[in-house]
């Protein structure tokens, strides 16, 4: 595959114009064009397909001009920002103090909604904004704090709208980068792989449907990037106009960006949202009233942030003495001592990040005010590591789990009783990029008038290594605690009187005896005991780049052949080396997923909807310790063959029915059982979106025959 940028010679129909028409000439060349004003957003509906404009042949001298020309501007650029910036060396960032004092001083913001159950075409822009996200200074002053949104017209917001879609109407979006042309809000470490444009101020995005059964076109992989009004495009660009066909179950699934290497920027900058996909099964539960109403239905992404004692955002890197939030270490802790003689260079991308400000929909620690009864809560953890074990601070408080990533499980489960007794496993675990569809019912009478907590009991500040055997976290992982801010997500402020009618049968339903998927619905797509027609071994595996850096990787737990036709062996894989997993259309293929680096990792696949189908422990002998199993096999390979299996834990709740993200202890092998039928080139990858961008990532390709 191609990795060098290339650029688009397709017309902005959106904002056509001079400014446009001048730029033509200067992309066919693949050369800079000059900077110019940013145009105000067109908001035109796109057609269905846009023409591509043929390529003009040009003279050698003319080339020569531009090819000058372009020098001209980077140098400019250049001048102008170290003009603006100097060359002084960057000042120690203060960080924003945190106290308990901020908890639930705000109420839940709710992002717009976009009802596209009808169809047709959304144009969707990517602009920079100022938004209040609950800051304030000493003296109580609100601080704003300069954010990345999605938006209609010129009102982006973070998180970006909630889109409203229905199953079986396909939605064409044109989403367009808007942001202004200049540096990125947030350090960006050129020394690893990313998608990066050649003209000046350039910043890349682009859209991913998480969760979504997409084209490759259409997927938002890695490098179908786009540069401000689509000037320049990476080696995957699939057009403005990204199609969504909305051929799966009612789910909860999200968009947020994916650009290659810098997809941890644009998503913490605020590049996410949520993408509300109903079916009639799923209305038909509303309707007879198993599950609330659409007005007790509410979305909440839980993400975590830091900022700086001004209230701007804050992400480590940019210096060795950036600290680290919620520590007393720095970014210089996290490198070797000799990382600058390797030739390290900053800033620098850091193995995980861990905010110490937990946001709701954009808001710090907020609160909602709930009417006691049943209520709706679809949660999307879009934080860049931080795992999230959660619980409700009152026992009193019943909720049971009706959806995961893929949709709606075949019966309700209990995740708390509500028996005002806190009883071990009435909790739920996220992983970033997870999701869960629950109804909390708030209608105890020991809960009218009061105040009930969200916590989270997760690492405060530490990578999550999974669960120990009596329920403690794994690995010695420090757990937050409700008297420190990490340990709270938010508050309900439930009424002393019940005067809306938010019952919800589902929460009658005491044997969860209800099928809310019926038999024929569930058969058709239900995987597990199929015969599959391919069983992979494969493995995440942590070691070092260049510069002594942590380097989190995807590889093989097996020998295969690659695209090219040669072997590959146990091992890591970067993302750019030969692709090895080749599927055949239509194929029914087990994935088994070794965990073989020291902490959890949640494992995301484009395109399809998986399910477990179980999970094991696994040990090896390795009698020279370079964590390498050894051939005890005794066949000249190594292998899964080469690895001691025991039967692994229990699935959560939250584990089972349909997934797209699911993560995996140290030392354990998950099993995973989907159908790949639609032809292309997708990826999977951690969901840790650290690890992602450097370099736990790899395609797969899905092809109509393996030869």
């Amino acid at each position: 595959m191609a990795r060098q940028s290339k650029r688009s010679a397709e017309p902005d129909h959106a904002n056509s114009g001079d400014e446009d028409a001048a730029l033509l000439t200067h992309m066919r060349l693949n050369t800079p064009a000059p900077r110019t004003a940013e145009p105000e957003a067109g908001r035109a509906a796109m057609p269905a397909a846009t023409p591509y404009v043929a390529e003009a042949a040009m003279s050698h001298a003319a080339a020569l001009l531009l090819v000058a020309e372009a020098a001209m501007q980077d140098q400019a650029y250049e001048n102008e920002q170290e003009h603006e910036h100097g060359e002084m060396e960057p000042m120690p960032v203060v960080l924003r103090d945190v106290s308990m004092g901020d908890l639930f001083q705000a109420a839940l913001p709710l992002p717009p909604v976009i009802d596209a159950t009808g169809g047709g075409t959304l144009v969707l822009q990517i602009r920079q904004t100022e938004q209040w996200l609950g800051l304030t200074d000493g003296d109580g002053n609100r601080l704003m704090t300069t954010v990345w949104g999605y938006g209609q017209g010129n009102n982006p917001t973070f998180p970006g709208p909630t889109i409203i879609a229905q199953e079986g109407v396909p939605l064409r979006v044109h989403w367009q980068n808007k942001l202004p042309m200049g540096d990125h809000l947030l350090p960006v470490d050129t020394s690893i792989h990313h998608a990066m444009g050649m003209l000046p101020g350039s910043i890349p995005t682009v859209t991913h449907l998480h969760g979504g059964h997409t084209s490759s076109e259409s997927d938002g992989i890695p490098e179908a990037w786009f540069t401000q009004n689509h000037r320049e495009t990476g080696p995957d660009y699939g057009g403005r106009i990204t199609t969504y066909d909305n051929d799966q179950d009612a789910a909860v699934i999200w968009y947020h960006d994916h650009a290659l290497g810098i997809t941890r920027q644009n998503v913490y900058a605020g590049l996410a949202g949520f993408y509300v996909l109903e079916d009639e099964t799923e209305q038909a539960l509303v309707e007879n009233g198993y599950l609330p109403g659409r007005a007790f239905q509410l979305g909440m992404a839980v993400q975590d942030r830091a900022f700086t004692a001004d209230g701007q955002l804050y992400l480590p890197g940019a210096s060795p003495d950036d600290p680290l939030p919620g520590t007393e270490e720095t970014v210089a802790d996290l490198l070797p001592e000799d990382y600058v003689e390797r030739g390290g260079t900053f800033p620098t991308a850091v193995p995980e990040f861990f905010g110490d400000h937990i946001l709701v929909n954009g808001m710090i620690w907020p609160y909602l005010e709930v009417d006691p009864g049943a209520w709706r809560f679809q949660l999307l953890n879009g934080s860049d590591s931080r795992f999230y074990v959660l619980e409700f601070d009152n026992p009193h408080v019943a909720a049971k789990l009706v959806g995961v990533d893929g949709g709606l499980l075949r019966h309700a489960v209990t995740i708390m009783d509500g028996d005002g007794t806190q009883e071990a496993g009435e909790r739920i675990t996220m992983a970033p990029g997870d999701r869960v569809d629950i109804v909390v019912d708030f209608s105890d009478a020991a809960l009218l008038g009061q105040s009930v907590r969200l916590l989270n009991h997760g690492p405060a500040f530490e990578p999550f290594k999974g669960f120990a055997a009596d329920g403690s976290l794994a690995g010695g992982a420090e757990a937050a605690t409700p008297d420190i801010p990490v340990g709270n997500i938010m508050q309900f402020r439930i009424g002393a009187e019940d005067l809306l009618a938010n019952t919800a049968g589902v929460m009658a339903d005491a044997a969860n005896a209800t099928q809310m998927v019926s038999d024929a619905e569930w058969a058709a797509k239900d995987l597990l005991g199929a015969t599959p027609d391919r069983v992979r071994q494969l493995g995440l595996f942590e070691g070092e780049d260049e510069f002594g850096r942590i380097l989190p990787s995807l590889g093989l737990v097996e020998d295969v052949p690659d695209v090219n036709g040669d072997i590959q062996g146990f091992g890591a894989l970067g993302y750019h080396a030969p692709v090895t997993e080749i599927i055949e259309l239509g194929d029914v293929e087990v994935w088994r997923i070794h965990n073989l680096s020291e902490d959890a990792h949640p494992l995301h696949l484009h395109l399809v909807q998986f399910q477990v189908a179980g999970r094991q422990t696994f040990t090896f002998a390795d009698a020279d310790e370079d964590g390498v199993p050894d051939d005890v096999s005794g066949d000249g390979m190594v292998d899964e063959q080469d690895l001691t299996y025991a039967p692994g834990r229990a699935l959560l709740p939250e584990e089972t029915g349909f997934q797209d993200t699911v993560w995996i202890a140290p030392g354990e092998v998950m099993e995973v059982i989907a159908r790949f039928d639609r032809p292309g080139e997708y990826v999977w990858h951690c969901h840790i979106l650290s690890h992602e961008d450097h370099d736990m990532m790899r395609p797969f390709l899905v092809v109509d025959a393996v030869i």
